[in-house]
């Protein structure tokens, strides 16, 4: 801060600090790093802003955290909201007039062991995460796939991925969920009829149980057949949708 201060607040003032031996090699990447976000702050790419960051930051939060892979899945979250913001300034300034209220880091289960909790996540902070139940909701057309990502085949293939994602974060059950009817808005009486998922397609619904919710509770569907053998849902699922 001396050193900073000695130069009149100078953005490259850091830069010129000279640290102790053990600190050079980072103060260095620090600098670098500082010096880049400089140049491109009136860059559009913010999320290549971010990478850059992470690049850095990264390995720091790894070695401080002992469970660092919530705060990564933030990150990675982080750098996909970012997309939709033209420069790092407006980015920056909808985070301070709305900060978000918590994160996955405070979502990993319940307060103990023993007490069951709901986990509410995106399949994109669901990377690398695994559960004993999952219940992946909207699994519709227009939902999942996006609507925005139906005519780029690059971006349907990367809703592919993350539908892959999601299909596999369950240990032991796995429920798809999605509505029959959507209305236009909740006093209205406009709706349209939704279509399954097409990643979801004739193959992979073979293995699956299909259960129509009723308004009579008495109505329940019939138990199907037990399955001859047992069915290996993540060798099937990566036989669909790739590695």
């Amino acid at each position: 801060m001396e050193a900073m201060a000695e130069r009149a607040w100078d953005p490259d003032a850091f830069s010129h600090y000279v640290p102790p031996p053990r600190a050079r090699e980072p103060h260095k990447a620090l600098s670098d790093l500082l010096r880049n976000l400089r140049r491109r702050r009136t860059d559009d790419d913010v999320a290549g802003q971010i990478s850059d960051i992470r690049r850095l930051y990264d390995d720091i939060l790894k070695e401080r955290y002992d469970r660092p892979e919530p705060r990564l899945a933030d990150l990675d979250q982080l750098r996909h909201i970012a997309t939709g913001y033209p420069n790092r300034d407006t980015f920056l300034s909808t985070l301070a007039l709305e900060p978000p209220q918590s994160t996955q880091d405070l979502a990993d289960g319940s307060i103990t062991e023993d007490e069951p909790a709901l986990v509410l996540s995106t399949a994109h902070s669901a990377k690398g995460k695994e559960w004993d139940a999952v219940i992946l909701i909207w699994a519709v057309d227009g939902w999942f796939p996006s609507t925005r990502s139906m005519d780029d085949e690059a971006e349907l293939d990367e809703e592919r991925r993350l539908m892959y994602v999601a299909l596999t974060r369950a240990r032991n059950h796995l429920a798809v969920v999605y509505p029959l009817n959507v209305y236009a808005s909740r006093r209205g009486m406009d709706y349209s009829i939704d279509q399954l998922s097409r990643f979801l397609d004739n193959g992979v619904r073979a293995y699956m149980d299909r259960v129509v919710v009723t308004d009579n509770a008495d109505e329940q569907p019939a138990a199907p057949e037990p399955a001859a053998a047992p069915v290996d849902l993540r060798a099937l699922l990566r036989s669909r949708f790739g590695s």
